[in-house]
């Protein structure tokens, strides 16, 4: 079984080497910088709860981020809740079309959000608690970005 995974492994990282080294090589022009356009990035947040935990999370979401959310104006994540693989939910934050929100460590929309939180929860120290037994359900997660490339506009489409 772990022969088979490695030899998998092993043909795909070929591949990829393969083409991508064979694109550049047959290309006349060295390659140039180019920014990607009309895409749209993601933070993409992957959780897995603890066991019998998952039903507690989705009501402190509901209950208390969401509503947060609402009342600040911020992104709402799309939810996708899983039915196989490693994880129980993925959440996903659309950022727009520049990697320029993964600059910041907290950015405008997170402090309106968690100074609405705050608000709603009476208090820094009772959303803190709030936040801590939340993450307290987490098992683990991961965190990832991510794009999309969106459909050519219109006048795009037509050159």
């Amino acid at each position: 079984m772990l022969i088979r995974k490695l030899l998998k492994l092993t043909v795909i990282s070929t591949m990829v080497t393969f083409f991508g080294l064979t694109q550049v090589a047959i290309s006349e022009e060295m390659p140039k910088a180019g920014k990607r356009e009309n895409v749209d990035y993601y933070e993409i947040v992957l959780v897995k709860y603890k066991a019998g935990m998952a039903g507690k999370a989705g009501k402190m979401i509901k209950e208390h981020f969401a509503p947060a959310s609402e009342t600040a104006g911020t992104p709402k994540p799309f939810v996708m809740h899983m039915h196989t693989g490693d994880w129980d939910s993925v959440f996903f934050w659309k950022q727009g079309g520049s990697m320029g929100a993964f600059d910041w460590y907290m950015d405008a929309d997170s402090e309106k959000w968690f100074a609405e939180f705050s608000k709603q929860s009476g208090g820094k120290d009772k959303a803190d608690k709030i936040w801590a037994d939340y993450q307290a359900l987490i098992a683990r997660s991961s965190r990832q970005i991510g794009h999309h490339h969106n459909p050519p506009k219109e006048e795009e489409a037509k050159k």
